[in-house]
């Protein structure tokens, strides 16, 4: 990575990275330490957080700091508001863990139902109300939020999960349409399947096709927050499908933000 990819000055000292540990947030934190940026790290695994931590340290100089939290507690994005006062945290990346499916909506154990959603509804709402409001005071800063191509339809055997992501998706893109005169930048990504440790773990060598290494999606989503809104990952298609779909959600959003000023300014 280079720092035009992210600049520091742009996006201030520190970043809060929720599900750092390893996979995805891992690369997110590889790439966001490279530039300079100190970083806070949140998991529920201490083991990973650590070794990742020094990894960072040592690789970058960054001052890395590490919190074991749930984010399926309800107040978890409490917690990371109050390990953070005092910091400048101008970037907020979610990355709640992926969901392996197969069960049917009502098969599904009433208490995963309601982890998913407090983890990837409540959990990133309350953290970008407390992230966003500071981002906005300053007028500077950028909010990741990892969605799902299962976000974009209705997907059987992940009912739920598809429901959560949905949410995900449209929260984004809503936030980029209220803060983009704010100099906040927000993207949402509709994930493809990654390559990750943990899709290993549950998976084994099982041959995916379509699978994307999660470097190259991390990359992605840090080289297009400036221009943010959302950046979609179409299942099943050629990669310029990607760029196709995401430009129609973008021009959804400002077609939705042009007539509601027309209504209500």
């Amino acid at each position: 990575m280079t720092q035009t990819l992210l600049d520091r000055a742009r996006y201030g000292d520190w970043a809060v990275i929720a599900g750092g540990s390893d996979g995805t947030g891992a690369c997110f934190a590889r790439e966001i330490a490279a530039a300079g940026i100190n970083l806070l790290l949140v998991a529920r695994r201490p083991a990973p957080l650590e070794t990742l931590a020094a990894e960072l340290r040592a690789a970058h100089g960054v001052e890395v700091r590490t919190m074991v939290q749930d984010l399926n507690a309800l107040d978890a994005a409490l917690q990371m508001a109050r390990a953070t006062e005092g910091l400048q945290v101008g970037l907020y990346i979610s990355n709640a863990g992926a969901e392996f499916g197969g069960h049917a909506f009502l098969d599904t154990p009433l208490t995963t139902i309601n982890e998913l959603i407090a983890r990837n509804c409540l959990t990133v709402a309350a953290a970008c109300h407390h992230f966003g409001g500071l981002m906005r005071a300053r007028g500077r800063g950028g909010i990741v939020l990892m969605g799902s191509g299962a976000g974009l339809g209705g997907q059987p055997g992940v009912a739920a999960y598809s429901g959560v992501k949905g949410f995900v998706m449209n929260f984004a893109e809503s936030l980029w349409a209220e803060l983009r005169g704010h100099g906040v930048h927000v993207i949402g990504i509709a994930a493809p399947i990654m390559e990750t440790p943990t899709l290993r773990n549950t998976l084994g060598d099982m041959v995916i096709p379509g699978i994307v290494p999660a470097e190259e999606v991390v990359h992605t989503a840090l080289q297009r927050l400036p221009e943010g809104c959302s950046y979609i990952y179409a299942f099943g298609e050629p990669p310029e499908a990607n760029e196709q779909q995401t430009a129609m959600r973008r021009e959804r959003v400002l077609a939705v933000e042009r007539i509601s000023q027309s209504l209500f300014s």
